[in-house]
Formats: structure tokens, C-alpha cells, sequence
């Protein structure tokens, strides 16, 4: 089945002044809806899986409270969140075939979400990029990174740390030829798998969250 990303499609989420664009791969919680296979628990945003450990990471980090459940209020304390810390967030894969399984692994014949090319041209205060995935075949890093070679808007791309995060250096080109410098820090994955396979605790993903995600903002 082919599955696409209703969030993207409808432009969420982009706070005014956002600083920041977090980029994910692909929502299983979407995968699951299509498949039928919603749970009372789940949240119709991003991250919005039960299982995925995002926002009772940020709950944690930014002393908030959040529903986990199917109710616009739910969506909404997100949304408040993400305006405070000028924190936009969408995902690289707009659209995608799968069989039903949520992981990255299970997603193919992806089309690219290009729209993360017009949010960037559209807001110029966003100078630093999260990707939330860096391993494995599919990942937010390396897809958005090709995105924006391929659309020839990265220049001068140079990675300054190699170990995690990994950080880089880049230049961003608008469409009509405007040139920032911005930076790309890819996090520690949220999702559970990293967990069990990857070795990344709660404490180390969480400590590394608070280093480099946005501040609060007054």
C-alpha cells in the first residue's frame, strides 16, 4: 500500500520565527492508520506513535504535560511546545510503499518531501537543522542531506564532529539565490529500536537533547 504523509502535505508544523527544522523519516502512526491498526494511545501528530519516545522526552526536558491519546487537545499542547521553543518539525519521506511495518527498514520506492525546500526558502530565521535519524538504510540524515544536494541547495556541506552527534557545516541556497550559513546536528533516534539495538538510553538521549535542541524561548 502506498502510504503519504498527510502532516507534510498540509504543511504542518512551522511556528512563526522558527529557528530550527527537526526532520524525521516517515510517521508509523500514519502507517498504522492506514493499515487500521490506530491505538486509543496514539496522537494524530508527529511522533505520535505510543512507542516512540519524543514527547515524553520533551515532557521531561521542558517540565510539560501531554496528553497521549486521539484528542485535538493532545495535538494542540504539542503545537504549543514546538511554538515556544521556535521549533519547526516535518519529515523527509512524503510519500512511501509498505506492507504495513512502521520502521524505516520496511518503507519503499520513497518520494521525497520537497516541501522542506520551501519552508527553508519561506523562513529565513531557520538556521540549524535536527535530523532524528542518522543509521541504517533509511534515515532523516542522509535522505535530507540528498534532498538538498539534488535540488542544489546545500554548498560547502563539511562535517566538524563525527561522533554523536554528528554535526556539519553548510551553506543554504534560496531559490532565488539568497545564501545562509546553517548547521546540522543529527540526535540520538527517539525511536524504540534504538533503544534495543542501538544501545541508546533514556539518560544519554535525553542529556543529549537538553545539550542541543532549542532553549525555551521567553
Amino acid at each position: 500500500m502506498r502510504v503519504v504523509h498527510r502532516y507534510a502535505a498540509e504543511g504542518l508544523y512551522t511556528p512563526p520565527g522558527a529557528v530550527a527544522l527537526l526532520i524525521g523519516t516517515f510517521p508509523s502512526v500514519l502507517v498504522r492508520e492506514a493499515f487500521g491498526r490506530l491505538r486509543a494511545t496514539d496522537t494524530d501528530f508527529f511522533y505520535g506513535s505510543i512507542d516512540n519516545n519524543f514527547w515524553p522526552d520533551l515532557a521531561a526536558l521542558y517540565n510539560r504535560s501531554f496528553r497521549f491519546d486521539q484528542s485535538d487537545e493532545a495535538v494542540v499542547q504539542r503545537k504549543i511546545l514546538l511554538d515556544d521553543l521556535k521549533l519547526a518539525t516535518t519529515d523527509v519521506i512524503f510519500s512511501c510503499e509498505t506492507t504495513g511495518s512502521a520502521t524505516d527498514t520496511a518503507l519503499q520506492q520513497i518520494e521525497l518531501n520537497e516541501g522542506i525546500v520551501k519552508t527553508l526558502d519561506e523562513n529565513p530565521s531557520i538556521s540549524t537543522l535536527y535530523f532524528t535519524s542518522g543509521s541504517g538504510k533509511i534515515n532523516a540524515e542522509s535522505l535530507t542531506l540528498r534532498l538538498l544536494k539534488e535540488t542544489g541547495r546545500s554548498s560547502s556541506t563539511k562535517l566538524m564532529q563525527k561522533t554523536a552527534p554528528r554535526l556539519r557545516a553548510l551553506i543554504y541556497t534560496t531559490g532565488v539565490g539568497n545564501r545562509r550559513p546553517m548547521r546540522a546536528v543529527t540526535l540520538y533516534s527517539p525511536s524504540p529500536l534504538a533503544e534495543q539495538w542501538g544501545g541508546v538510553t533514556r539518560e544519554k538521549r535525553r542529556a543529549q537533547y537538553a545539550q542541543f535542541l532549542p532553549p525555551l524561548r521567553p
